[in-house]
């Protein structure tokens, strides 16, 4: 005799709505118990962020004490790091967004990360390419390259855009003279330029100009006085040369967007923030020095776009508060715990093929109904 099989026309609601509490309970397991992962050289970070805090401490009390009271309106944190609006040796205009993101003792950790990333090793020769427009980025990139015993040659540009290191006593090359002083990096830039258009800083008055010329004599520095941006870049490339002494070297950080450093504004778009390994081809032709260094097989890393930058790395757009060391992506990553979302998922699918493929929920539903309708009977 044939057997004959019940299945039911439809799927119940309430199977339904036993199918979606399953399934939402599972999500908010996997969300709930997630696991937090220690990044990689945690206590070089640590050390670097601590180091940069203390240098951002010693520049503040400098300003405060030297060159002009703080501005909580434009530097909410107190950094003492955000400059002006405007000043005689302003070169250009700034994101005040971008000055104010970078105010930010994290970011030396997120050059340490970008440094193990290019691979460098204790003892490795270093370029850098500063700028007055970021001075905490260039107080990261000098703190972070210390701290892992790296050997820097540094050329400096003296001018900053606005909300950079424009005050006239108090540009980046003053900065460096403290930080060494306080004993924070161990040696400022070997040269520098007054920066800005043609890195002659054109466009401004010739008292800016004077100014920045001063700034560079009283700090001791080389001066790089060329008449065009490509002798600025050959007296650049010599200058490294001539510190290398026949060492290689490991990588070139470029702090900000130099004409001279990094190209024109149809060339800084080509480069994503973070290391770059190869010259992308269609700014060949475009002379930097970024692109020799490229050229050279030498990997650049970029510190611009600092607000992506800074997205990548967890630290906050424009914080109202100097955050403490240690926090953002770049120390520690929250993520899903891979043996627990791999057993949420087969308890899942295991229930689901339960519910509907074997219609236990139909015969739940139906087992349920019965009794119901026995207990009115009675």
């Amino acid at each position: 005799m044939q057997k004959l099989y019940w299945r039911p026309a439809q799927v119940s609601r309430l199977v339904h709505v036993l199918v979606a509490v399953i399934a939402v309970a599972t999500l908010l397991s996997a969300e709930r118990f997630q696991v937090v992962y220690v990044q990689p050289h945690f206590e070089e970070k640590m050390e670097a962020a601590i180091r940069m805090r203390r240098g951002l401490e010693a520049l503040r009390i400098h300003r405060v004490r030297n060159v002009a009271p703080l501005d909580r309106e434009v530097d909410p944190t107190d950094s003492g790091v955000i400059g002006q609006a405007s000043s005689s040796t302003t070169t250009s205009t700034g994101s005040l967004e971008a000055k104010r993101t970078t105010a930010n003792p994290n970011w030396a950790a997120v050059a340490v990360d970008l440094l193990y990333e290019a691979g460098v090793r204790r003892g490795d020769l270093v370029a850098m390419g500063v700028s007055g427009s970021f001075p905490a980025l260039n107080l990261a990139a000098l703190t972070a390259a210390d701290i892992l015993g790296l050997d820097v040659v540094s050329i400096a540009g003296a001018g900053a855009s606005s909300f950079g290191a424009n005050f006239t006593r108090f540009t980046w090359l003053d900065m460096e003279r403290i930080l060494v002083e306080a004993e924070v990096i161990p040696r400022g830039s070997v040269a520098a330029s007054m920066g800005g258009t043609q890195d002659r800083a054109l466009g401004i008055l010739a008292a800016g100009r004077r100014r920045l010329r001063e700034a560079i004599e009283r700090n001791g520095v080389t001066f790089i006085d060329a008449k065009q941006e490509t002798s600025s870049i050959e007296r650049r490339m010599e200058i490294y040369e001539e510190y290398a002494a026949g060492r290689r070297y490991a990588v070139y950080v470029n702090v900000g967007g130099s004409l001279v450093s990094i190209g024109p504004k149809s060339v800084k778009r080509l480069y994503r923030p973070g290391l770059n390994r190869r010259p992308n081809p269609r700014g060949v032709g475009v002379d930097s020095v970024m692109m020799r260094f490229l050229r050279d097989g030498v990997p650049v890393i970029n510190l611009t776009k600092v607000v992506a930058l800074a997205e990548r790395y967890g630290l906050p757009v424009e914080p109202t508060e100097l955050p403490m060391a240690g926090s953002g992506l770049v120390f520690e990553k929250r993520e899903h715990n891979r043996l627990l979302v791999a057993g949420l998922l087969l308890f899942l699918l295991f229930t689901l093929y339960g519910l509907l493929k074997l219609e236990l929920g139909a015969r739940l539903t139906a087992l349920g109904g019965r009794r119901r309708q026995m207990e009115r009977m009675v």
